[in-house]
């Protein structure tokens, strides 16, 4: 018997109810505002740093203005509107009084000192009141309210405060016994990758999480299996802003998240939401209503569900600007959802990504390389790869600075370009193993690589020179001769078997303006392209992404789509040349009833705004399809769009007036 969630119509809002909303709360009016977006899923506050409801937990901190509607009848108004509940529990801090009755519990600076945030104070994982108390919380909540899932926010390693202020790593007493324990070593003093001891905490801290993650689960499914875990059985991230946060903004958030989350089969419930506030200190003040509506158009054409969180009360939020167009797409998602339910993305290639909370440049600027060539391609967290996935479906996967590399999963790389596959490395990939120790040899065999000889971090000003029998591959330079790569570049020497591009030109003068010119270029590739078995290694000793991503000149982008082109063999679903600021993505049903072609309009991405897009016309697309179809219909208006089916391919052209168009191909 299928659980609830599965190939469900996520369409989530979660309303992250302050205290003093329970105080006037009325559980008609919350339902029937949530009906009014479509919504049939709700995220509610419930326990943790503050119990929303009557608990007989001690210790546990119950709210004073529960004067309203209680949370028990808000949650089961939501049920009987179809309205699916998920409880919101925050374990990372505990009132001060509960703090100084339990002060074990608490995180601790190097120098013994707790962080008191506004009377809440950081409560440690590895401490008493996230190994028990939570769930003796945990377990009365799903006992007794009536729940559909449960969410565990800001759970782990905090160390940082809502200011942002930065207090380190965590010395409280349970922490320095279980690192002892488990190591037989002191805690690190600070965060440093080229600390051993540190790599040794990073994994540390990756057995107590799954250890944690484990243990409530089980608890959770041994009261009731239907009960959807976050991580388990949906999952959940964010598109957000906040107030300084370092430009540029990320303009793929949305899209590049939900990749990510569906998992390699596209099984796993993706939830990522659009928050509507600016930031931390600014929760009541709306980003631009474009800017919410173009990640929740992101979330639909990848295939996930769609995701939209604000603070306080639909009814009482006092900034509703971005309410309009929330509704648009949850209203749109509503009328199309059984077609969109069993689609499976198509992609031909594989992005793996590091760290679920924290994009790194690298990534971003290869994210953007694919989209912008209009390249279809998947994306994956490397901790949510398993030994047993498989790669087949895919001619490329990129390891974008993917500085730590199983054994496992280098061998598995090896074997899927032994077998055919295209593999590209940049940057530091490979630099640590699965235990984040050094890898003293380059652990991609397929790479070609005989020995390193050095990594630079001091090549400014150095350049890559084009040399005429380069434009075989990099054929978009013709007479522009020089790609600049930034300061970081990997020196190393390389088995006879691969093939060497560009030529290194080392730094120079950078003025004054008379002596700006260099005298030398030498036989040092910039790109290194390895014949394995049948298929190839593709060396980058440099980091494209994140040049792209951070200064995003065509001199990188034409280096990145032509290895994607040229080397890798990769095509575009553009029959022909239109705009980068299109994304386009395709899914096929399972059943193999239809086809969906995607398509968001990013024209309103303007600097540091975002704006109503710009109409995009005539958009010329050839995708590759098994059989012929019998209609192509918008999904936007439900008129018929001419085609054509020669050669096992659909042509067609669209237009995308507005954010978002999509076409249904029916057989």
């Amino acid at each position: 018997m299928a659980h609830w969630w599965e190939n469900y119509p996520w369409r989530m809002i979660q309303t992250n109810l302050r205290q003093i909303d329970m105080e006037d709360m009325s559980a008609q009016r919350f339902a029937e505002d949530l009906k009014r977006f479509d919504a049939n899923v709700v995220l509610l506050n419930t326990g943790g740093i503050i119990a929303s409801y009557q608990t007989g937990v001690e210790d546990h901190f119950q709210s004073e203005y529960l004067h309203g509607d209680s949370l028990q009848k808000v949650m089961q108004a939501c049920r009987d509107a179809g309205i699916r509940v998920i409880a919101r529990m925050d374990f990372s801090k505990v009132r001060r009084p509960i703090y100084e009755k339990h002060p074990d519990w608490a995180y601790r600076t190097i120098d013994g000192d707790i962080v008191d945030y506004n009377g809440d104070v950081h409560a440690c994982v590895c401490g008493g009141y996230q190994q028990g108390k939570a769930f003796e919380i945990v377990r009365e909540v799903a006992e007794n309210l009536p729940i559909d899932g449960l969410f565990c926010n800001m759970g782990g390693f905090q160390v940082r405060d809502y200011s942002y202020n930065y207090h380190g790593i965590c010395h409280c007493d349970n922490c320095k016994r279980r690192f002892r324990e488990r190591f037989g070593l002191e805690l690190p003093a600070a965060e440093d990758m080229d600390d051993p001891v540190f790599r040794k905490y990073k994994i540390f801290q990756q057995e107590v999480l799954a250890d944690y993650k484990q243990k409530l689960t089980a608890l959770i499914k041994g009261i009731n299996p239907e009960i959807a875990v976050d991580g388990v059985d949906f999952t959940r991230m964010e598109s957000n802003t906040e107030y300084r946060r370092p430009l540029p903004f990320w303009q793929y958030s949305a899209a590049s998240n939900t990749r990510a989350l569906r998992g390699l089969d596209g099984s796993m419930v993706s939830s990522n939401t659009s928050v509507d506030f600016i930031g931390f200190c600014y929760r009541h003040v709306a980003v631009n209503p474009e800017e919410q509506e173009l990640r929740l158009w992101q979330d639909v054409a990848n295939f996930g569900g769609i995701d939209y969180y604000l603070i306080g009360r639909l009814d009482n939020h006092e900034d509703q600007s971005g309410y309009e167009g929330v509704q648009r797409v949850f209203h749109y998602m509503k009328a199309h959802e059984r077609e969109y339910q069993g689609i499976a993305a198509r992609a031909d290639a594989l992005l793996l990504r590091g760290y679920r909370w924290d994009f790194r440049g690298e990534e971003q600027g290869w994210i953007r390389a694919l989209t912008e060539s209009h390249v279809l391609f998947d994306e994956v967290h490397v901790t949510d790869l398993r030994p047993e996935d498989s790669f087949d479906k895919y001619r490329l996967v990129i390891m974008p600075d993917t500085t730590s590399l199983p054994a496992w999963l280098a061998e598995k790389l090896d074997a899927f370009a032994q077998a055919g596959g295209c593999v590209i490395a940049s940057g530091n990939t490979g630099r640590y193993d699965g235990n984040l120790d050094v890898n003293e040899a380059y652990p991609l065999k397929c790479m070609g690589i005989r020995r390193i000889l050095m990594r630079r971090e001091d090549m400014i000003s150095a350049m890559l020179h084009v040399e005429d029998r380069d434009l075989q591959v990099l054929d978009s330079f013709g007479n522009d001769r020089v790609i600049y790569f930034g300061e970081d570049f990997l020196f190393a020497e390389y088995e006879d078997t691969s093939t060497g591009y560009l030529r290194l030109i080392p730094p120079h003068h950078m003025g004054p303006p008379e002596r700006c010119y260099y005298t030398q270029i030498t036989d040092i590739p910039g790109l290194q392209v390895n014949a394995y078995g049948a298929g190839k290694g593709i060396l980058i000793p440099w980091a494209p992404g994140r040049l792209y991503s951070r200064d995003g000149y065509a001199n990188t982008f034409r280096f990145m789509r032509d290895v994607l082109k040229n080397i890798v063999g990769l095509k575009s679903v553009a029959a022909q040349s239109f705009t980068q600021m299109v994304e386009v993505a395709v899914g096929d049903a399972r059943d193999g009833s239809r086809t969906l072609i995607q398509l968001v309009n990013n024209t309103g991405h303007f600097g540091t705004s975002y704006l109503a897009p710009v109409p995009v016309r005539d958009i010329a697309l050839r995708i590759p399809l098994k059989k012929a179809p019998a209609a192509v219909v918008s999904q936007t208006t439900g008129e018929a769009v001419p085609f054509e089916y020669v050669q096992s391919a659909l042509s067609v052209t669209v237009d995308v007036p507005g954010f978002f168009e999509g076409l249904r191909v029916d057989y």
